[in-house]
């Protein structure tokens, strides 16, 4: 496709977004954002920033992950996701995913739609053998939406109790945390961010579950996420709320 008919497309999917967030910010809703400092091995490498807006049962999630300071002219990355659906207390099912990610060196875009909780994949890039099938993936969260799950300030009864089935239309993993400790500091929750499919052979090799850590203080009647930690590949990455 050439560049107008990129151009197009994304502004299509803009508009379906925006339109539907309209349609019922007009009545009181309620907004929230959050902003968190990401941090490897110690090192700020960027800023993960994004609004959840709920309106009755009724959520939409945008979101921003891009790299900044010294990282971000080394290496420049931005993901820009949005998402909308419905939200029952801690369950979410959503309806519409759209992102877009550039690396500085290439630009790609994805829309997932869901029809009664199956995930409909548009994607210019072909398909992969290792990759799953959309349509044996009913029931599982795009990533914008299982981001902001797992981040999201919680009462201290639903505390460490999320199992979050996330697929971004390629690849599946299972978010699940349990473990509720109380530290000195405030709650402390464990979990495992576990691979379960579409992934090469050498991604296998690399790790199949990798453990992190999520810390809460209490503020405004909830308990809210501080800091989340997590083993990854590159070492210790940290998002540190703001």
């Amino acid at each position: 496709m050439n560049k107008i008919g990129k151009k197009k497309s994304f502004f299509e999917v803009s508009t379906i977004f925006f339109m539907v967030i309209f349609s019922f910010s007009t009545a009181i809703a309620d907004t929230q954002q959050y902003r968190f400092d990401v941090h490897i091995r110690g090192i700020k490498a960027g800023v993960l920033r994004y609004a959840l807006n709920s309106q009755g049962e009724k959520y939409s999630i945008h979101g921003i992950l891009e790299s900044t300071g010294l990282v971000g002219i080394l290496v420049r990355y931005k993901f820009d996701a949005q998402a909308l659906g419905n939200r029952f207390g801690n369950t979410y099912q959503p309806e519409y995913y759209s992102e877009v990610s550039d690396t500085g060196r290439r630009k790609s875009e994805k829309v997932i739609r869901y029809r009664s909780g199956v995930p409909e994949v548009t994607s210019k890039k072909p398909k992969k053998p290792h990759w799953l099938d959309p349509s044996t993936q009913k029931g599982t969260l795009d990533p914008m939406t299982a981001m902001a799950a797992l981040l999201s300030d919680q009462l201290k009864k639903n505390l460490c109790e999320l199992n979050l089935p996330m697929f971004d239309g390629t690849r599946r993993v299972d978010i699940t945390l349990s473990g509720l400790k109380m530290t000195e500091k405030g709650p402390r929750c464990t979990g495992v961010y576990q691979r379960i499919g579409g992934f090469t052979e050498k991604e296998w090799s690399d790790g199949e579950s990798f453990p992190f850590i999520l810390d809460y203080e209490f503020e405004g009647g909830l308990y809210r996420v501080k800091r989340f930690d997590i083993t990854t590949l590159r070492g210790r990455a940290s998002f540190v709320r703001k």
